[in-house]
């Protein structure tokens, strides 16, 4: 009952839970590894600049997916038409592309369909009336985004020939060109040519930018069939730079998983100087680190020895440049360092790093079905916020397990307590199986399950994770829970002793209101095991007060009623008697409360 509370709890906080023990292993998660395109940042990735080799760089107005801005250089319109370079970029850009940008008619906005940073080129392209054509004319062949070479290919037939349009990483592409297309024509690319290029892209992605290189190939008219191999010798068009801003609530979810003794780790497909930008932007790399490394290619990775990786993964929180397979072995050594991992991704290659995770977290927007199904959590809304706010309420279910534990078991202690105590005395049994049956089920069965529902006290976020061996019961709640069930049992069984002389039935009726509301006291004891009811707010939990309400009039009934009294064998209770019983109950919500006060904060000073 409590993860099916939880799960639901965090499916409203757009946390979807495919299995259920998900619920649970949230709340002991000690690192986050994230993307962080779409995770960290807004997903809506703008292009902002165009660098085209021998020329001074194009600005691009205009925001997220609505086609609409202007190519501009020192604040005046390029004009398109007379700039051979930069009508092959914007072909390239348009036309090895597989996103689809739509406008909704109905709430007048731009939706895309597809992956966001073909999104933002097919805009790019679009703002000066070049799209894709319909249905795929002229294309022969298309490569996807492969992350293992990371770029895309797409052959089309163009009235010059058939030509091999490709976009990737700037660093990749650089080294498969020989040429650059100017406007004088195809000429080779000399080490300054390189050296201005590679400038770019460092100052690019020093300011948190997304860049891409643009080329093209001809190819001869028999060639049908894109293979890898052939993606060389090309002829380098230009960069783009595009801008996808951190999401407003990211740095304030990253301080709260600090505060959490929970790591969070960036790894990422995108420059290193990106993803470093990024890092500082959102707080995961914070202006008072002083490590001399802040973050590492794969490339570098694949150079350490095992103690190096591993120093490394124990010390580095961002790594750029990432294939599927490194952040798999990213993960398996964290696991191997005994930590509990939650991991996102959304691209079929992400799928056995996500079932490799403890809990596999899948993006609902973007992501692909294969990660979807591969994963144990699903974010409905691909925010890192998310991810924090399932963590805490995945502590709060194992808080709340283990509160409802605790209150079954100082329930059923105290009737054992009471029954062995009056054996061991030579009184009669105090309670009959009848009652006692009553009591577990009705009393103790509405009790916990208003328990369950308990949403926490703003606490759980400022402790350190739970450990993966953490128990439901522990020994320092014992004195807790022996103190409270002492107190309900020395209640009962003095009541029972008074009232014994008046006969066997009417001292069972006392024992038994006693033990009942002693029970429903006992329930705002354990809403809170270091916190005083009266600071969380006595009735902050409805269902505890509902709970409370109906066992009342239920007591009432079968205690007062001739039909329920036989069936129990009970004798009437007088409206005083009732009150005076309810005043001695309320014993052990005081005495609870006296020993909180004594454990947390009186030994803690």
């Amino acid at each position: 009952i409590v993860l099916a509370i939880g799960a639901n709890r965090m499916a409203r906080r757009n946390a979807i839970i495919r299995e259920f023990t998900a619920t649970e292993t949230l709340g002991a998660v000690t690192t986050i590894i994230t993307d962080k395109t779409g995770t960290l940042t807004q997903n809506t990735l703008t292009v902002r600049k165009i660098a085209l080799p021998m020329e001074s760089e194009i600005d691009v107005s205009g925001e997220g997916w609505e086609p609409i801005g202007n190519l501009l250089r020192d604040g005046n319109v390029v004009n398109i038409e007379r700039h051979n370079v930069l009508q092959k970029l914007l072909r390239i850009a348009a036309l090895s592309n597989n996103a689809v940008v739509l406008h909704n008619q109905d709430t007048d906005r731009y939706d895309l369909i597809g992956d966001p940073t073909e999104g933002a080129l097919a805009v790019l392209a679009r703002k000066v009336g070049i799209q894709r054509p319909p249905k795929g004319e002229g294309r022969i062949d298309d490569l996807p985004f492969n992350s293992q070479i990371k770029l895309r290919a797409s052959l089309y037939q163009e009235q010059e020939g058939r030509e091999l349009f490709v976009v990737g990483a700037p660093e990749q592409l650089l080294e498969l060109t020989d040429t650059v297309l100017t406007r004088g024509g195809i000429q080779s690319k000399d080490e300054k040519i390189e050296r201005i290029m590679r400038d770019r892209i460092e100052l690019y992605c020093s300011t948190a930018m997304r860049v891409l290189a643009l080329a093209y190939k001809p190819m001869n008219d028999n060639y049908a069939k894109i293979k890898t191999g052939d993606v060389k010798d090309l002829v380098l068009v230009g960069l783009v730079a595009m801008i996808d801003p951190p999401r407003p609530d990211v740095r304030a979810a990253v301080e709260s998983c600090h505060q959490a003794g929970v790591r969070v780790i960036m790894a990422t497909g995108d420059h290193i100087n990106t993803a470093i930008a990024i890092a500082r932007a959102t707080g995961i790399i914070t202006p008072t680190d002083d490590r001399k490394v802040l973050a590492l290619t794969e490339r570098q990775l694949l150079q350490l020895d095992e103690e190096e990786f591993e120093t490394a993964i124990r010390n580095i929180h961002v790594f750029a440049r990432l294939t599927p397979n490194m952040k798999l072995r990213i993960a398996e050594k964290l696991q191997e360092m005994g930590e509990l991992i939650a991991m996102t991704g959304d691209g079929v290659n992400d799928a056995p790093a996500l079932k490799r995770a403890d809990v596999g977290i899948a993006m609902g927007i973007m992501g692909t079905d294969v990660a979807r199904d591969a994963a144990q959590v699903v974010l409905a809304d691909d925010n890192f916020s998310t991810i924090v706010s399932a963590i805490e309420e995945g502590r709060i279910v194992f808080t709340n397990a283990r509160q409802t534990s605790f209150f079954l078991v100082t329930t059923n202690f105290a009737e054992i307590i009471t029954l062995i105590s009056a054996l061991s005395l030579g009184m009669p049994i105090p309670l009959t199986a009848t009652q006692i049956l009553w009591l577990n089920l009705v009393t103790d069965g509405i009790g916990d399950i208003a328990l369950a529902t308990e949403r926490g006290h703003g606490d759980v976020l400022r402790e350190r994770p739970l450990t993966k061996k953490a128990h439901i019961l522990h020994w320092n709640v014992l004195p807790f829970i022996f103190i409270n069930a002492l107190v309900m049992a020395i209640l009962s069984l003095s009541a029972f002793y008074f009232y014994l002389p008046a006969g066997i039935e009417k001292a069972r009726s006392a024992v038994f209101i006693i033990m009942a509301f002693t029970q429903l006291f006992n329930l705002y004891n354990m809403r809170a095991l270091k916190q005083s009811v009266f600071k969380i707010g006595f009735f902050s939990n409805k269902y505890i007060n509902i709970a409370v309400l109906v066992s009342f009039i239920i007591q009432i009934v079968i205690v007062d009623i001739p039909f329920f009294e036989q069936i129990f064998h009970f004798d009437p209770v007088s409206a005083i008697e009732f009150i005076v019983f309810i005043g001695m109950s309320s014993l052990v919500l005081w005495v609870g409360e006296a020993y909180k006060f004594w454990r947390y904060y009186y030994l803690s000073k």
